[in-house]
C-alpha cells in the first residue's frame, strides 16, 4: 500500500506539503511547484525561458555562485515549466535539505534575469530549436498534437518556427514583470521522498515557503478536444534515416473517467511500451521486421493535472520500409478493435502493469514525484493503490469494450516526419 506511507499537512497560507520516509543511502527527493508554466504565459517558449532563468542569478547570488553552492551540498537543482505549473525538482544530502530550501525559495522570489545570462540562454535555446526542426520524432509529435487539439489546449504544441519567433522576443524586462505577476505560494504544492522525518520536513517547508511572494495566478480556460477527425499531416525532412509515424485519437477523457483503466490496458496488449511484450512488437518487428520500434501508450503527459488526453500509436521505420510498416501498424490497429484481446492476454498484462508500477516507485525521486502530482491534481493519496486495483480486476470483456470505443479506426489521425513527402491511401 504506497499511500500508508505518504504524510500530507496544508499549511493556513495555502501551501500543500507531502513527505515519505523512504530509504535513500541518506539523501532527500524534492518536487514541487507552483501556478504558472504554459497557461499563465501563453505559451511554451517563454514559460520554458522563465523557468530556466530562474538557475541563472538572483539578487544575492550569480549563476557560477549558485553552482558552486550546489556542489558544495552534493545537490541537484532544476525548474521546468508544464502545462500549467512552475516545477521544480531536486535531490541533496538529508543534512543540507534545509540549506537547498532556501535557495529554491531565493530563485522564486528573487530572481535577476540579468540580459546577459538571457542571451547567453537564448543562443543555446535557439540552437535546441534548430536542432528539433530536423529531428523525425520531435516534428512528428507537434504534427500530432495540433492535429488532436485546439490552441489553448494544454497538450497543443507550437511549431519549432512559432518557438523561435517567440524566442526571438523574449526579453529581461518582459520576463521580470511578468514574474512579478506570477509567483503565488498559496499554490505551493512541495513533495520530500527519502531520509527525513515528516515532522522535520513539514517544519522546513513552513518556515521557508511560507515567505513566498502572493500573486493573482490566472489561467486560461480551455476546451476539451474536439470531436475526432481523421486528418494526416507529413512534416518533410529531407536526408534521414528513418521516419517517425503517429497514429493518433483524442480520449476527450481523463484519468478520473471509468474508462481509463481498461483502455489504458487495452493499449497496453496493443504496444506495451515498457517493452518486448506488446502485439505491436511481437508481430511488426519480431516476425515481419519493419520497425525499429512501434508502441501505443496513453501518454501521461497528455493527462496532467485533470486535462483530457490521447492515445498514440508511435512507430519508427527505414523510409524503404515506411509504407509497408505504416500498414502493417494500422492493421494490427484494426485487429484489436475487431477481433478483441484475449483473456489471457489481459491476465499477463495485468501483472506486468503492476510489476512496472513498483518499478516506477522504486526510489525517491519516483515517489516525491508521485505525491507531488496527487497534490496538483488534487487527488487524494489513495490513488497511488486505487489505479493497479482497477486494473488487477479487469476481465477481456471490459476492456474490449473500451478499445471499440475509443479506438475509433476511421477517425485515427496520422502524423509522418522524415524524408516522405505524402501518405499515400
Amino acid at each position: 500500500m504506497y499511500s500508508k506511507q505518504i504524510k500530507e499537512k496544508k499549511y493556513s497560507w495555502g501551501g500543500k506539503a507531502y513527505t515519505t520516509v523512504f530509504p535513500a543511502h541518506g539523501s532527500v527527493s524534492i518536487v514541487g511547484s507552483v501556478a504558472g508554466g504554459e497557461r499563465a504565459w501563453g505559451n511554451e517558449t517563454e514559460a520554458g525561458v522563465h523557468a530556466a532563468m530562474l538557475l541563472e542569478g538572483t539578487s544575492k547570488r550569480s549563476k557560477k555562485e549558485i553552482q558552486i553552492f550546489l556542489d558544495s551540498i552534493g545537490a541537484s537543482l532544476s525548474f521546468v515549466a508544464t502545462s500549467d505549473r512552475l516545477q521544480f525538482s531536486a535531490k541533496v544530502r538529508a543534512p543540507h535539505v534545509e540549506k537547498l530550501l532556501e535557495l529554491i525559495v531565493e530563485a522564486l522570489a528573487e530572481p535577476a534575469f540579468l540580459p546577459h545570462e538571457l542571451a547567453m540562454l537564448k543562443r543555446r535555446d535557439g540552437a535546441a530549436l534548430l536542432l528539433e526542426a530536423q529531428n523525425p520524432n520531435a516534428q512528428a509529435k507537434i504534427a500530432n498534437s495540433r492535429l488532436l487539439f485546439k490552441r489553448g489546449h494544454p497538450n497543443y504544441s507550437y511549431t519549432t518556427k512559432e518557438s523561435q519567433k517567440a524566442l526571438h522576443k523574449v526579453s529581461a524586462k518582459e520576463l521580470q514583470k511578468r514574474h512579478a505577476k506570477i509567483i503565488d505560494g498559496r499554490s505551493l504544492v512541495v513533495s520530500l521522498a527519502g531520509d527525513i522525518k515528516p515532522a522535520r520536513a513539514f517544519a522546513l517547508i513552513e518556515k521557508k515557503f511560507k515567505q513566498l511572494p502572493r500573486a493573482k495566478v490566472t489561467l486560461k480556460p480551455y476546451a476539451k478536444a474536439p470531436e475526432p477527425k481523421a486528418k494526416n499531416i507529413v512534416v518533410h525532412i529531407p536526408h534521414k534515416s528513418s521516419v517517425t509515424y503517429i497514429l493518433g485519437i483524442a480520449t476527450r477523457i481523463t484519468k478520473d473517467h471509468p474508462d481509463y483503466a481498461p483502455l489504458l490496458l487495452g493499449v497496453q496488449v496493443l504496444g506495451n511500451a515498457s517493452g518486448f511484450t506488446g502485439r505491436l512488437m511481437v508481430r511488426v518487428r519480431e516476425k515481419e521486421g519493419l520497425t525499429y520500434g512501434a508502441y501505443s501508450y496513453l501518454p501521461a503527459a497528455t493527462y496532467a493535472n485533470k486535462a483530457d488526453g490521447s492515445l498514440e500509436v508511435w512507430a519508427t521505420f527505414a523510409p524503404q520500409l515506411f509504407e509497408q510498416g505504416r500498414a502493417a501498424v494500422k492493421r494490427e490497429v484494426r485487429l484489436i478493435v475487431e477481433d478483441g484481446v484475449t483473456e489471457e492476454e489481459v491476465r499477463k498484462h495485468r501483472e506486468l502493469f503492476v510489476a512496472k508500477v513498483k518499478v516506477q516507485l522504486s526510489n525517491s525521486g519516483a515517489f516525491a514525484g508521485a505525491a507531488h502530482d496527487l497534490g496538483v491534481e488534487g487527488r487524494k493519496i489513495s490513488y497511488l493503490d486505487e489505479l493497479p486495483k482497477k486494473v488487477l480486476k479487469l476481465n477481456a470483456k471490459e476492456v474490449n469494450k473500451a478499445i471499440k470505443k475509443y479506438i475509433l479506426v476511421d477517425k485515427l489521425s496520422e502524423s509522418a516526419a522524415g524524408p516522405v513527402e505524402k501518405l499515400y491511401k
